[in-house]
C-alpha cells in the first residue's frame, strides 16, 4: 500500500478540501464576513444587518465618506415626537433618505395602497407601505431643516437588500425602490450638484450628526410612540 505522503494522495486531499476553502474565502471576503467578525453587534437582527449592508456598500462601492453617512437618525417633528430615518447620506447632490427593508419571502405591494403583504410559506404578514413611510421621514426632515431656512434636495429611497421576491405595481417615476425599478448608481450620477447643498453642507452635517444613534432613552421613547 502506498504511503499517505505519496504526491497523488496529497493532490486528492487538496482537491477535496479546496471547494470548502474557496467557500470560506467567498463568505469571508465577499459577503461582509470581515465586518461580521469586527462588528457582531451590527448583525444580530435582519433589520440591523440590512442597514449595515447598505452602509458598507455606500462606502466601498460608491466611495462616500463615512462621516457623511448617518444611521438611525431621530428627527424631531413639529408634534414633539421623533421620526427615525434608517440611513441618511449627506452629499453634494442632496440628502438621500434610505428606508431599509431586509425582508425574505414573497412581497406584494401597490405604491398607492397603505399596506403591503409578505408571504413566508403559508404565513401572511401585512406591513406599512415603505414608500409612504419614507416619504413621511423625508417630510419631517424637510420641516426640521426649513426652520433654519435650509431648503435642499431630499431624495427618499427604499432598498430591498436583495432578499425576497418583490412584486410592486403602480410605481411613479420618483418612487425609488432600489433593485426593483432603479439603482442608486443611476440616480446618484444623474443628479446635478446642488448649490444649496454647497452653501449649507457643513451646517447640515453639524445639525444632523448629533441626532444619529442617540441614547437609549430617546430610542425607548420613539418605540413607545410607535406602539401608541
Amino acid at each position: 500500500m502506498e504511503e499517505i505522503s505519496n504526491p497523488l494522495y496529497l493532490i486528492i486531499i487538496i482537491a477535496a478540501i479546496l471547494p470548502f476553502v474557496a467557500a470560506g474565502l467567498i463568505w469571508l471576503f465577499g459577503c461582509h464576513g470581515i465586518d461580521r467578525i469586527k462588528h457582531p453587534e451590527e448583525w444580530k437582527t435582519a433589520g440591523s444587518s440590512g442597514e449595515r449592508i447598505v452602509y458598507n456598500t455606500l462606502i466601498t462601492k460608491f466611495k462616500i465618506p463615512e462621516q457623511q453617512i448617518l444611521r438611525n437618525v431621530y428627527i424631531p417633528t413639529n408634534t414633539g415626537k421623533t421620526s427615525e430615518i434608517d440611513l441618511l447620506v449627506i452629499s453634494k447632490k442632496g440628502l438621500f433618505v434610505f428606508e431599509c427593508k431586509n425582508y425574505g419571502g414573497n412581497i406584494y405591494g401597490d405604491a398607492n395602497r397603505q399596506n403591503w403583504i409578505q408571504y413566508i410559506g403559508n404565513k401572511k404578514i401585512y406591513f406599512y407601505n415603505p414608500l409612504l413611510q419614507n416619504k413621511s421621514h423625508a417630510k419631517h426632515l424637510e420641516e426640521f431643516l426649513v426652520k433654519d431656512k435650509i431648503e435642499v434636495p431630499i431624495i427618499p429611497l427604499v432598498t430591498t437588500i436583495s432578499r425576497g421576491k418583490w412584486k410592486i405595481k403602480n410605481l411613479a417615476p420618483t418612487d425609488y425602490v432600489l433593485g426593483i425599478n432603479c439603482h442608486f448608481k443611476n440616480i446618484y450620477e444623474n443628479l446635478p450638484d446642488s448649490k444649496e447643498m454647497a452653501k449649507h453642507f457643513r451646517t447640515i452635517l453639524a445639525k444632523l450628526s448629533p441626532l444619529s444613534r442617540p441614547n437609549e432613552k430617546t430610542k425607548r421613547r420613539h418605540i413607545e410612540q410607535i406602539k401608541k
